[in-house]
């Protein structure tokens, strides 16, 4: 049985190897899983996806796994649309399914809708979901492979495209309008969250994302008297860097703000901003993450050969 003593860390969208635009290093992230038995990088945590920096996000994921094992802290790496090829698990069930943690990128079929990719997200993504309808996939897993697959073909291109195949970089006026998309999804996103674990993950009370990099606490209807769902992102590291921690010990689920000192690195805020009673215990059911049947890589693997 697992220790009863157990303290898990749910980190998300690190983007380490992005230059001025992450979290820096594996080392500035060592305070938040200090005293932690795991910790678990929801997605994002490095830019393995894009071939141009996938040396250094190797190294800096091999960074983070040595300064976990030092500090006896199990890592469990969840695969997120700018890393899809870092793991083969794309989500993980604690405390017997009652929280369900997954990156977040399958809930929009345009994966990014705010991006100026989204239009080539969304027909890659469409490629993806033929495919495995040919092939006779269906279901969650399925779900989740396709937006990592569809990411991953949009990394090829921007890596490999020809400048002139790229299209001009965009303007003041389509900037604006990438803004407003991004307030639109960040408004409508935690709707899609819930929708998603209706479906997907009926038995949690407690759905963890990330890729949204706006934090946020939200409630179904029920969830106050006890019988529904709270959905809970976690934020960025990333612009516009507003980091959570979600940290579960014993019977307590916590969302904690995440700051920042350039000497001491990203430690957790004074006190949590949210707190909420587990009806499981730490050893109710299987703890391990749950791999989806397909890997990615095999994407970059087929376009080498071809």
């Amino acid at each position: 049985m697992p220790d009863a003593k157990t303290r898990v860390v749910i980190l998300s969208d690190t983007h380490l190897a992005e230059a001025g635009r992450g979290a820096g290093s594996p080392a500035a992230l060592r305070p938040l899983w200090q005293g932690a038995t795991r910790v678990i990088f929801n997605g994002d945590t490095a830019e393995n996806g894009d071939p141009r920096r996938r040396a250094d996000s190797d190294e800096a994921v091999a960074e983070l796994q040595d300064l976990c094992d030092a500090d006896g802290v199990r890592m469990t790496l969840v695969a997120g649309n700018h890393d899809p090829y870092v793991t083969d698990t794309h989500f993980v069930r604690l405390r017997g399914g009652e929280v369900f943690v997954t990156h977040g990128d399958a809930l929009h079929f345009a994966i990014a809708p705010w991006a100026e990719s989204a239009g080539r997200l969304t027909r890659h993504h469409r490629d993806v979901v033929s495919e495995q309808e040919a092939e006779g996939l269906a279901g969650m897993d399925a779900k989740l492979v396709a937006a990592k697959q569809a990411s991953a073909r949009q990394w090829w291109d921007e890596a490999y495209q020809e400048e002139g195949e790229r299209g001009p970089a965009a303007g003041l006026s389509e900037k604006l309008v990438m803004g407003m998309k991004a307030l639109w999804y960040w408004r409508t996103e935690p709707l899609r969250a819930m929708d998603f674990a209706a479906r997907y993950a009926p038995g949690s009370r407690f759905f963890i994302f990330g890729h949204l990099h706006r934090s946020g606490v939200w409630h179904d209807p029920d969830a106050q008297a006890g019988r529904g769902r709270h959905v809970i992102n976690t934020g960025a590291y990333r612009m516009p860097r507003w980091p959570r921690a979600v940290v579960i010990e014993g019977q307590r689920l916590e969302v904690w703000p995440v700051k920042y000192d350039a000497v001491k690195g990203h430690r957790l805020g004074k006190q949590p901003i949210k707190r909420f009673a587990l009806n499981n215990p730490p050893d109710a059911g299987d703890e391990a993450a749950y791999p989806c049947p397909t890997h990615p890589e095999a994407v970059f693997e087929a376009k080498e050969s071809s």
